[in-house]
């Protein structure tokens, strides 16, 4: 199976608090416990929320836009990782061992399974690999029909398909998964290291994820019309955030 794990934002996160030599250090060894035998497949630290952007839809389609910076800083997304686990127990067990170093030991990450309702299959890889281009982490935000796992029907899921399809193809849209509603995920919150796990569903519907989408563009401008042109299983009735990622060169200065 594989889980998204979303590590939550916080005040230093959304300052945009580079990670410490000694947090960087640990989370390579805790990261390495999966990597060893190839189950950590990803992660991604996004840049803070006041560089990034809301989207909703107007007449015709049009994206109308929202700026950052996003006033409920816990409920934000400050980094993502995808891995591989035999069952949720075991994710858990996996984030529970977190290193105290993030957040002064404070962390909140949730785990969420990976997979459409509907059955659209995920792709890609969002590592940022040998490109100079920039990588955008587009969110469709959950609501209350996501909520109940709904499943869109074939007409929708084709055309998701087909647009994934392409945009895979052209080289830009270099990932994409859905996920299952917050009442599969679990959320391990951390007080001075110690986790706690706590069961979904969540109640905070309007800032859970339902799916996202990784391109790699030359800018926003670029990640904004290719969101007006998606078919997104709400339409025009679509919530969006679109956060930047980090590249790995903007994070280890401070390790050096």
């Amino acid at each position: 199976m594989r889980f998204l794990i979303i590590r939550k934002a916080d005040i230093d996160s959304e300052a945009g608090v580079r990670p410490t030599r000694e947090l960087i250090e640990a989370m390579g060894d805790h990261v390495d416990t999966l990597a060893a035998d190839g189950r950590f497949l990803a992660g991604e630290g996004l840049k803070p929320s006041r560089e990034g952007v809301r989207v909703t839809f107007g007449p015709d389609r049009k994206a109308v836009i929202q700026d950052g910076p996003f006033v409920e800083t816990k409920e934000l997304v400050a980094g993502i990782s995808i891995i591989e686990a035999e069952s949720m127990d075991e994710a858990i067990d996996w984030v529970k061992g977190w290193p105290a170093e993030d957040a002064h030991g404070d962390a909140v990450v949730d785990i969420r399974p990976i997979g459409c309702p509907g059955g659209l299959g995920g792709f890609g890889d969002p590592s940022e690999a040998d490109s100079p281009k920039s990588r955008y982490v587009v969110m469709l935000k959950a609501n209350e029909r996501s909520e109940t796992d709904w499943n869109p029907g074939p007409e929708i899921l084709d055309r998701m398909v087909e647009a994934n399809r392409a945009g895979h193809e052209a080289g830009f849209l270099i990932a994409g998964h859905g996920l299952s509603s917050s009442r599969h995920a679990k959320r391990v919150g951390f007080s001075k290291g110690k986790p706690t796990v706590f069961d979904g569903p969540f109640a905070e519907i309007k800032e859970m994820v339902a799916g996202f989408w990784v391109l790699r563009v030359d800018g926003l401008d670029e990640v904004i019309a290719w969101t007006e042109t998606y078919p997104f299983p709400d339409g025009e009735d679509a919530r969006l955030e679109i956060r930047e990622l980090y590249r790995m060169e903007e994070l280890m200065p401070v390790a050096s």
